[in-house]
């Protein structure tokens, strides 16, 4: 990617302060270039007066000059973007600290309100994830705000001036041993005066630190295979069910915990609660991490309208995108063998004994025909593994680890046995049932693949027929020499007999 221009973004929060800079070509295709962060708990510094003290700024100021040092030695910066949220919110003298970052650094903090980073929370979900009904929750130091949208349009925003470290404080610091349970009292109440936080059955997505934590601690319990937290899901009472351990055990175990961060083990009790009531509240079966939040809110709000589109219009197709570009597939081969095996698919509808709808076997085999042996990039003659491999290991938006699984298998496959053991790690995440379809899918895929060998598109057109012999006919309508074609589609037809458990027979006939 030939990066023509770098956004830089600065998230100023009230328990870290983070520096991420983003690389952009001229097609706005993007990656994440550096990302480094700072805890500095500023709502800690919030004095009695309701100040940002002398120390608190000096805190500021010395993690401001060090990313600023860092943004001035990158090369085609454009766009510096600063932000702040809750802790700056909270401070009576937040003109003259901002005045004071101006001063010294050159940098212009924008404050955001709650609402507004609420909102950026939002836009990030549905800009990177496949949900699209849903509740978000941005529990940070100082404050946490909350949303609801269906159909990816918001509905309702709440900024709650409540965080992690101002609840660790009010209910934890002192030790009292009835902490948990007047806190507990405490969400109940407040998010009780909301109806759209109650009894509503969506889904809950969590975007920020605890969540990601809460994430990392659950696949480290699960033993879970595939790689990424984004989109990774909770059911409702594992959720329940961390939350209260990690209350119950001291400071020194939590610091131990696989998947905990260290800087978190304190202010991960309050946070987990707060997500935890509002799950178990909604009356939702899951929670979900998105790891894009507010920062890449901002990101995607300037990078939509550079674009001119409000939203992404459908994310997983914007991530099937991306990757074409970075892993240079051919497109034009590419869409010539999906129609080949939707021609396929099609054809062979009336003999498939499935227990997925028709409409299931297509998504599946359209975005696995869109990925198709991705991993030729890296080696032709392993394209199959490797291709298994980058979509096991990628962090794709817009598709749920189980569909990202699915997709996994089909794309990469070669025969029963190999793609059995690609999906012997993640016996928990396909069913019986479910890697019969994939074979199947993943059979269609790869004839198809055969009719375009030569990737000259000699294959015109291929019709299905069944005989009453039960015997599967393919006729191959070709032009110029289909050789090759039909070489390797007489080679590889058995995947699709043993899947379909029935003879196939293959002709080509040239126009």
């Amino acid at each position: 990617m030939e990066i023509v221009q770098k956004h830089a973004m600065i998230d100023i929060g009230s328990n870290s302060i983070r520096l991420v800079v983003i690389g952009i070509d001229r097609d706005y295709f993007f990656e994440e270039l550096l990302n480094f962060k700072a805890v500095a708990r500023l709502s800690n510094y919030i004095d009695a007066s309701e100040n940002l003290s002398e120390r608190g700024i000096a805190v500021l100021l010395t993690v401001l000059d060090r990313f600023q040092s860092i943004i001035s030695r990158e090369r085609k910066v454009t766009i510096v973007d600063v932000v702040a949220t809750a802790a700056m919110r909270k401070a009576k003298n937040r003109d003259q600290v901002i005045a004071r970052v101006k001063e010294r650094t050159g940098l212009s903090v924008r404050l955001l309100s709650g609402l507004k980073e609420a909102y950026y929370g939002y836009y990030a979900i549905i800009n990177s994830t496949f949900i699209e009904n849903g509740i978000s929750i941005d529990i940070g130091g100082g404050s946490t705000e909350v949303t609801m949208f269906r159909n990816r349009e918001l509905i309702h925003a709440h900024s709650f001036p409540f965080g992690a470290v101002t609840l660790y404080q009010t209910y934890f610091a002192s030790g009292d041993p009835q902490a948990e349970s007047r806190l507990e009292s405490f969400l109940k109440r407040t998010f009780s005066q909301f109806d759209w936080l109650v009894g509503q059955g969506l889904p809950v997505i969590g975007v920020g630190g605890t969540a990601r934590n809460l994430a990392k601690i659950d696949q480290v319990r699960q033993h879970y295979p595939m790689v990424g937290l984004h989109q990774y899901t909770i059911p409702r009472e594992r959720l329940a069910n961390l939350t209260h351990e990690l209350a119950l055990i001291g400071q020194e175990a939590r610091e131990n915990m696989d998947g905990l961060s260290k800087d978190r083990s304190d202010i991960i009790v309050p946070a987990s609660a707060v997500i935890n009531m509002l799950v178990q509240m909604n009356s939702g079966e899951t929670f979900t991490l998105s790891n894009e939040g507010l920062r890449e809110g901002v990101f995607f709000e300037w990078m939509l309208h550079q674009r001119g589109v409000e939203k992404i219009p459908y994310v997983l197709n914007e991530s099937i995108r991306h990757l074409r570009h970075n892993f240079n597939l051919d497109s034009s081969h590419t869409s010539y063998v999906k129609a080949l095996a939707f021609q396929l698919l099609n054809g062979i509808i009336p003999v498939i004994v499935s227990k997925f709808s028709d409409k299931r076997m297509a998504w599946v085999l359209s975005h696995s025909a869109d990925l198709a042996y991705i991993g030729e990039y890296v080696n032709n003659e392993s394209s199959s593994a490797h291709t298994f491999y980058l979509l096991t290991n990628i962090s794709i938006n817009g598709i749920s680890h189980h569909n990202r699984l699915a997709l996994a298998l089909v794309a990469s496959f070669k025969n029963r046995e190999k793609m059995l053991d690609f999906a012997a790690p993640y016996a928990g995440m396909a069913s019986k049932d479910e890697l019969k379809m994939y074979e199947m899918l993943g059979a269609v895929l790869r004839l198809a693949h055969d009719f375009d060998r030569t990737r000259q598109h000699v294959v015109d057109e291929v019709k299905v027929k069944v005989s009453k012999k039960k015997l599967l006919q393919l006729t191959a309508y070709y032009h110029d020499d289909a050789f090759f074609e039909e070489q390797a589609a007489q080679k590889h037809k058995k995947h699709l007999e043993r899947a379909l458990n029935l003879p196939v027979a293959i002709r080509f006939i040239k126009h």
